[in-house]
């Protein structure tokens, strides 16, 4: 093939055109593979960078509606809680009371902050403790990574006792803080006096009367023991009924009956025959039975510690005499927070957690004491409970409510809830107080 020939340029347009085909193709590849790589990475760190602006955008703003539904966003985020605390200390915007309320709402345990703020390696304990702190929170609320930098076993030990803790308790964390087994070392057997939370909790004082607290000899037959754990089920729903037992109480118990649900009674009662009757038919069928009041006057009830307890007393007294049943739940006319208790509530809560008892407030209102009809409650109630993590059910002893009770639950059943009554150990609900 001689230069400059016919066939020497067919060769030369042919191998051009090869070069100009063929080396973008291999570029293409090459800078393809390269891209899908990078991209995967990038993919992977938005996605992580994504969990954990998503928990941080939930804590500031409380975009999960409710601290109920926030640790079910915590848990699908994939976020530890070590790299969730270290989020925490780097970002000095962050509400810490809020931090600690919905975590301990969500049911982490005091134990698992002390754990993860006290010995983590990557965690700053005194970052976090600062941040707790200048956001107002105490140490009797917190038993944050400050317990882990006591001088001494003795001033840990008494710092934990401060915070409410048992020394059963205070022996199982001791771990947590490298102290050993700090009740056992300082000799003491005192059992603490300090408000349920979500993790523990113990009978206030096995001699009441020793108690420091100024209604402490009132109604000295009135204590009960709290659960040492509390626990919260997804996906169940508490139905609750205040004001009764009355005419309809009966047939509420019917319809629970025929479908095998339990249900909880938060009870106005009294002596007569026709009371007696129904609190024991309530207890007969396996329901929950609760204090609500015995007069229902608010103004009467909240005018002062005394009256609240005397109030209760007559009811929890009625209920043991009728059933045998020494009720440890309860629930404030009104709410724990209402127009009418602004004075005395904090008090009366401080007494009456005290001595034990637990009060539940609601997270869903079937709206029957205001009169909504069978069509309200009947698309209300379902789709208010759709968005919790669990939910209890303001409903009264009411006749509107018994209409629409059968096909509530017909509908709560076929979306897959469980419903229960509420049980010693379910962890409340609560407007204000320790697990609010």
């Amino acid at each position: 093939m001689r230069f400059g020939s016919v066939e020497f340029f067919k060769v030369l347009i042919k191998t051009a055109l090869s070069i100009l085909f063929f080396v973008p193709l291999i570029l293409a590849v090459v800078f393809g593979v390269l891209f899908v790589t990078k991209n995967a990475e990038l993919k992977e760190a938005q996605k992580q960078n994504t969990a954990l602006q998503t928990v941080a955008d939930v804590l500031v703003a409380e975009k999960a509606g409710t601290a109920e539904d926030f640790y079910e966003i915590f848990s699908m985020s994939g976020v530890s809680y070590a790299e969730f605390i270290e989020m925490v200390n780097r970002n000095d915007k962050l509400d810490a009371q809020g931090f600690y309320r919905i975590l301990s709402k969500a049911g982490v345990s005091d134990a698992n902050i002390i754990a993860l703020a006290a010995s983590s390696k990557n965690v700053s304990c005194a970052e976090f403790y600062k941040i707790m702190t200048d956001n107002g929170i105490t140490d009797k609320d917190l038993m944050t990574a400050v317990l882990n930098n006591a001088a001494s076993t003795e001033k840990l030990y008494d710092l934990l006792k401060q915070c409410g803790m048992s020394d059963k308790d205070i022996s199982e964390l001791s771990g947590f803080a490298g102290s050993g087994d700090i009740a056992s070392s300082t000799g003491s057997g005192a059992q603490s006096s300090g408000q349920p939370t979500s993790s523990s909790s113990d009978k206030p004082a096995d001699n009441p009367a020793s108690s420091d607290s100024p209604y402490a000899a009132l109604y000295p037959d009135m204590y009960v023991t709290a659960p040492t754990t509390y626990f919260r089920e997804k996906g169940t729903v508490y139905l609750t009924f205040d004001d009764g037992p009355n005419e309809n109480t009966a047939d509420k118990l019917y319809i629970l009956r025929s479908r095998g649900v339990k249900a909880t009674f938060f009870v106005v009662p009294d002596r007569s025959a026709a009371c007696t009757q129904r609190l024991k038919a309530i207890v007969a069928d396996g329901h929950a039975i609760g204090v609500h009041s015995t007069s229902h006057e608010y103004k009467e009830i909240y005018a002062s510690v005394e009256a609240y307890l005397k109030d209760f007393y007559e009811a929890w007294d009625t209920i043991y005499d009728a059933t045998g049943v020494k009720t440890e739940i309860f629930r404030f006319p009104g709410g724990s927070k209402n127009d009418y208790n602004e004075a005395t509530r904090d008090a009366i809560i401080k007494e009456m957690t005290r001595r034990g008892f637990r009060y539940y407030d609601w997270n869903v209102d079937s709206g029957d004491a205001a009169g909504a009809n069978w069509t309200q409650m009947h698309n209300s109630i379902p789709r208010d409970i759709e968005d919790k993590y669990r939910s209890i059910v303001l409903m009264h002893d009411r006749t509107n409510a018994t209409l629409v009770l059968d096909d509530v639950i017909s509908v709560l059943l076929s979306e897959g809830y469980k419903l229960d009554k509420i049980n010693n150990d379910t962890q409340p609900v609560q407007f204000i107080g320790p697990f609010a």
